[in-house]
């Protein structure tokens, strides 16, 4: 799957479609009615160990948040496609504390000094899943017989929730709903919250889940359940396109960006039974390519000696004609 990052201002964008419509990856991302600018951005590329699928939603004036977001998809593309630790939740959550730190130093800049975004983010390798955010864009997961929401918003309303104070249903309409209380540039020190999963195969007859990552533009506008209905009865492309279309008959007040991420298996919070092969197999594949490496190396070290020696003996060669033979 190529690399794609969302960057256009005012056009409807769809991202890596492929053939088979029924489970494929999707993403779309729409400036809405009331924007002038998309601040969102959507993104997938690959590593080394898998792929990773993001979900951006930049603040902070005309160009802060765009730009904020642009350069937090980067960042996070940048580490993740250059660093190799074992475990892959601690990759992510590596990969957003880089992208806090680019922009605490652009924050530097007079003009972006209201600057950040938030992120949710998915890092897939065999079965083995990291999630990580940081702010109010969400991860779902959605099965064929429900939805259950993956992310905790790092909202003051939500807070607010987990002190019972309101309802979970009054905490969208709440006057404050669109108060963070952490995004990307909006500390040195944020917390990344990061979970693992695990994708268990299909048995026969069984449907796969989906991980549907989305921001705020969307479920302010269209239902959990809505969500869920939506995502399992349409293809991927259609639901993108489906879903942005409800958020914007409903008004469209906000940036609106949906990713919908087929697993091809049921995600749970237990190891799925193939992990322990995957990593013996990975193991395997890294010695292999360790030892191609420095066989490679060796190769190159023996070809540039004879090299070398070659060029000494001709130089000698060259001497010895000029000197005693007169050429």
């Amino acid at each position: 799957m190529q690399a794609h990052s969302e960057s256009n201002k005012n056009k409807r964008k769809r991202a890596n479609v492929a053939t088979d419509e029924q489970l494929v990856y999707a993403a779309m991302s729409d400036v809405g009615l009331e924007r002038s600018v998309n601040e969102d951005r959507c993104s997938t590329f690959a590593t080394e160990a898998g792929e990773c699928f993001l979900v951006l939603d930049g603040m902070g004036g005309t160009e802060g948040g765009e730009f904020a977001a642009q350069i937090s998809a980067d960042t996070i593309r940048r580490y993740l496609t250059a660093e190799h630790q074992e475990d892959i939740a601690e990759r992510i959550r590596g990969a957003c504390e880089e992208a806090n730190r680019t922009i605490m130093l652009r924050r530097q800049s007079q003009r972006f000094t209201e600057m950040g975004t938030t992120v949710v983010g998915v890092l897939i390798e065999d079965s083995a899943v990291a999630l990580g955010h940081v702010g109010d864009s969400r991860a779902y997961l959605v099965q064929h017989d429900g939805i259950q929401q993956l992310t905790v918003d790092h909202t003051y309303v939500q807070q607010l929730v987990d002190r019972n104070e309101i309802t979970r249903d009054e905490a969208l309409p709440h006057p404050q709903s669109h108060i963070l209380t952490q995004c990307l540039g909006s500390s040195p020190d944020i917390t990344v919250d990061v979970e693992r999963y695990w994708i268990w195969p299909l048995k026969k007859r069984e449907l796969s889940d989906f991980i549907v990552l989305c921001s705020d533009g969307l479920y302010s506008l269209v239902g959990d359940e809505e969500i869920q209905r939506i995502v399992t009865v349409l293809p991927p492309p259609a639901a993108c396109e489906e879903l942005i279309q409800l958020a914007n008959s409903r008004g469209g007040f906000d940036n609106v960006t949906v990713s919908i991420i087929p697993l091809h298996g049921h995600l749970r919070a237990e190891e799925s039974p193939t992990w322990e092969k995957e990593i013996s197999d990975r193991a395997r594949g890294r010695r292999v390519n360790d030892w191609w490496r420095r066989s490679f190396a060796y190769h190159i070290v023996i070809a540039s000696l004879f090299a070398v020696g070659a060029s000494v003996a001709a130089l000698g060669l060259f001497f010895y004609l000029k000197v005693f033979r007169g050429f």
